[in-house]
C-alpha cells in the first residue's frame, strides 16, 4: 500500500501517526510545499519577534519523519492529481503514484487585489518564512498597521506591541474578532488592547498604501492616513485547492468529504483548513480552520486509509485565546437568534463575562471571557440537554439578565 500525504501541517503530521500505527509496512510519502519540519502557525507571531527561538515553534521532533518511515518530497508543490490514474503531478513534472491519497494542504491568506505583496514592508503572517521576512525589517520599523481584528492580526499586534513598535490595528466589522466574540466580549477585548497602547479602528476600511521608492510609508483609510513602516495584511484565509478544480472531486466551499473523511473519490481523502466536514452541531457540511478541527480529521483521515472504520463525529467552533492580559474561550454558537436562550452568568461590568447559548434545552454555545474555568467541563455538555437541577447550580448574575 502506497499512502501519499500533501501538506504537513497538524492534519497531514497526525494522519501521519495514525496510518503508521495500523500499517507497519505500508509505504508513506509525503510531500509539502514548506522544506520543514511540521510547526505550529500559531508561534508566528512570537517567533517574528524573537519571544521564541525557531526551535519552539516545532511541533514534532527532527526524527519524526525517520521514526516513521516517511520519504519525503519537502519544497514540492502539487499541480494536479489524475483521479482515473491514482497519481500526484508535481510542479517540476515529477510523478507519483499512490493507492490512496491525502488531502491536507491547508489555506492561505486572502490578500485583497489592490494591494500589492512586491511593496517592501507589505506582509502577511501565515508561515515561518513570513515570520523571518518581517523579522529582518523589525530594527528600521516604528509604525505598524495590521489591517485586519481577527486573531492572526490581534496576536500580530500583541507581538509588536510588546517589541516596542506602535501598532494600529484596522477592522471594518464594529467589533474584534467578529467570528469568534459577541459585542460585549468585544469590547472586553478592545479595552484591553486599548490600555496597553495600541490604537484600533473599528468599521474603518483601507482605501490605499502610501508608498515611496517601492517602499510603504503608511495607510490611507476612508478618514486619516496612519503611517507605517510595516503593513501586515490579515483579512481571512482561503483554502489550498485550486489544483483539484479540475477533476471530479466534489467541492463546494472545500472538499466534501463523508464522516471517514473521504472525498467523492473513494482514493481521495481531505482534512484540515480544506475539508468540508459535518458540523457537530447542526449536521451540516462546513470548512472549520481551526487547529483542533485539523488534528482531528487528520487522525480520522489516516485511521481510515488504513482500514479503519471510526466516524468523525464532527467539528465545532473552539477558540481558545489569551490576548493583551485577557484570556477568551468560546464554543459553538456565540450570538443568539430565533429559538435561542441566552443566559449571562457573570456581566462584563464585573470583569468577567460568561455567556450559555441553549436551544430546546440543549447547550449550543458559550463565550467566557476573564474567568475560563468551567468552559473546559462545558465542552462535554456542548450539544447536550442542560437539566434544570444543573442550571439551578450555576451562578446567575441576575434574573434580569436571563434572556430568551
Amino acid at each position: 500500500m502506497v499512502y501519499v500525504i500533501v501538506g504537513n501541517g497538524p492534519a497531514g503530521t497526525n494522519a501521519i501517526e495514525q496510518i503508521r500505527k495500523l500499517d507497519h509496512t505500508g509505504k508513506i510519502i509525503l510531500i509539502a510545499q514548506e522544506a520543514n519540519l511540521p510547526y505550529s502557525r500559531i508561534t508566528t507571531p512570537e517567533y517574528m519577534t524573537n519571544e521564541i527561538e525557531e526551535q519552539d515553534i516545532y511541533i514534532r521532533g527532527a526524527d519524526f519523519y525517520e521514526l516513521n518511515r516517511v520519504e519525503t518530497r519537502l519544497g514540492h508543490r502539487v499541480e494536479q492529481v489524475l483521479e482515473q490514474e491514482n497519481v500526484v503531478i508535481l510542479e517540476d513534472g515529477g510523478r507519483i503514484p499512490y493507492d490512496k491519497l491525502l488531502l491536507a494542504t491547508g489555506s492561505r491568506p486572502c490578500i485583497p487585489g489592490w494591494i500589492d505583496r512586491g511593496i517592501e514592508g507589505v506582509f502577511s503572517l501565515w508561515n515561518k518564512a513570513d515570520s523571518e521576512a518581517i523579522k529582518k525589517l523589525l530594527p528600521e520599523v516604528k509604525n505598524a498597521v495590521i489591517i485586519g481584528g481577527g486573531l492572526v492580526g490581534l496576536q500580530a499586534a500583541r507581538a509588536l506591541n510588546s517589541y516596542g513598535i506602535t501598532v494600529s490595528v484596522v477592522e471594518m466589522a464594529d467589533r474584534l474578532m467578529p467570528a469568534q466574540l459577541d459585542q460585549a466580549a468585544g469590547e472586553m477585548l478592545l479595552k484591553a488592547i486599548v490600555q496597553q497602547g495600541v490604537q484600533v479602528f473599528l468599521g474603518t476600511e483601507v482605501k490605499a498604501l502610501q508608498v515611496k521608492d517601492n517602499k510603504v510609508e503608511g495607510v490611507q483609510t476612508v478618514n486619516q492616513f496612519l503611517e507605517a513602516e510595516l503593513v501586515i495584511v490579515s483579512v481571512g484565509v482561503i483554502p489550498n485547492i485550486d489544483f483539484l478544480r479540475s477533476g471530479s472531486v466534489q467541492i463546494e466551499r472545500g472538499i466534501v468529504v463523508n464522516e471517514y473523511m473521504q472525498s467523492s473519490a473513494p482514493t481521495i481523502y481531505a482534512a484540515g483548513d480544506i475539508a468540508q466536514a459535518r458540523s457537530m452541531l447542526t449536521g451540516e457540511s462546513m470548512l472549520r480552520a481551526l487547529w483542533l478541527t485539523a488534528v482531528q480529521q487528520g487522525k480520522i483521515a489516516g485511521a481510515s486509509m488504513a482500514g479503519s472504520e471510526e466516524a468523525y463525529a464532527g467539528s465545532n467552533a473552539m477558540n481558545s485565546i489569551q490576548l493583551f492580559g485577557l484570556q477568551v474561550i468560546s464554543l459553538g454558537r456565540i450570538e443568539g437568534g430565533p429559538g435561542v436562550e441566552e443566559i449571562i452568568l457573570s456581566q462584563p461590568t464585573s470583569g468577567v463575562y460568561q455567556k450559555l447559548l441553549l436551544e430546546d434545552g440543549r447547550l449550543t454555545g458559550l463565550l467566557f471571557a476573564g474567568d475560563v474555568q468551567e468552559a473546559g467541563v462545558m465542552y462535554h455538555k456542548l450539544g447536550q440537554p442542560l437539566n434544570q437541577g444543573y442550571l439551578g447550580s450555576l451562578k446567575v448574575s441576575d434574573p434580569e439578565f436571563i434572556l430568551a
